[in-house]
């Protein structure tokens, strides 16, 4: 799937004296087989731009695509247009942050079915689709019976992501699917986030504010600042921008700034880093 979006704009309050601008102008596609991340400080308009992505919010201007279909008809809607444009806005499945405050089942392979079921597949279909997802997120069989209040932490967040991945997203968007976790927790979410894109080649995209989360993980990196796209590019070119991504309160992966500094160049990774010191010394 690819998503298109071309001049949107966001206001939040039209008219008002509240009126922000939440997006000014943006022009993106995304999609394919790729892991992409969103960047920017608070108030960048990340979160808005995400909600656009499936639906949830409507730009105040500029068009939205998916495969060159419109995500949004002018007009009173048929039934099954309606249906229609419902069934499009699933190809692309929306985990917000902490989506464990979400889950609500008696167990934990009721609240992976929920999506299906809504979805309209029959029983057998909804406990398949929800195995495989819950599979896919690395949880084992003995906790499908399991109150998802009883599990913990990281268990929780993988069972909210599985609710999602069980629709069969094309394009999986999470908002700091991390936040709240210990290191351990952090890095196995990411890891199986990662193997997921790779194995079934979708699109993730990621919302993060770890420059180091982003730097190990992504291919993408999208940079917004007040409402607008002011870098997008790979992620090693986009780190390149050090002086730029500082003068809008981010910054570059701790390991990147410290092999510029020494005069090594870019790095994304501790390994990669340890790999030009070792070439460096000739060791």
């Amino acid at each position: 799937m690819i998503i298109r979006l071309e001049n949107v704009n966001y206001i939040y309050n039209p008219g008002t004296a509240e009126e922000v601008k939440a997006i000014s102008d943006v022009n993106l596609e995304l999609g394919g087989d790729s892991f992409t991340a969103i960047i920017g400080s608070t108030g960048s308009g990340k979160s808005t731009l995400i909600q656009m992505l499936n639906g949830l919010l409507e730009p105040s201007s500029g068009s939205i695509t998916y495969d060159g279909v419109p995500i949004y008809k002018e007009g009173k809607l048929t039934k099954e247009e309606k249906k229609a444009l419902r069934t499009l806005r699933c190809r692309v499945g929306l985990v917000f942050q902490y989506p464990e405050y979400q889950l609500f089942e008696e167990n934990v392979l009721k609240d992976v079915c929920y999506g299906p079921k809504n979805l309209g597949f029959s029983k057998e279909e909804q406990e398949e689709k929800a195995r495989a997802a819950l599979s896919a997120v690395g949880l084992s069989e003995n906790l499908y019976e399991k109150s998802p209040f009883e599990i913990s932490g990281g268990e929780k967040r993988r069972v909210a992501i599985a609710g999602v991945l069980a629709m069969g997203p094309e394009v999986l968007i999470l908002d700091e699917p991390t936040a709240g976790l210990d290191p351990l927790g952090k890095s196995q979410i990411l890891e199986l986030l990662k193997k997921y894109q790779q194995e079934r080649h979708v699109t993730v995209i990621l919302v993060s504010h770890s420059m180091e989360e982003v730097a190990q993980y992504a291919d993408r990196v999208i940079a917004l600042h007040k409402a607008k796209v002011v870098l997008d590019g790979s992620t090693r070119d986009v780190f390149s921008h050090r002086q730029e991504l500082e003068e809008i309160g981010l910054g570059v992966p701790e390991v990147c700034a410290f092999t510029q500094s020494i005069g090594l160049g870019d790095t994304l990774t501790v390994e990669e880093a340890a790999e030009k010191i070792l070439q460096m010394y000739k060791l």
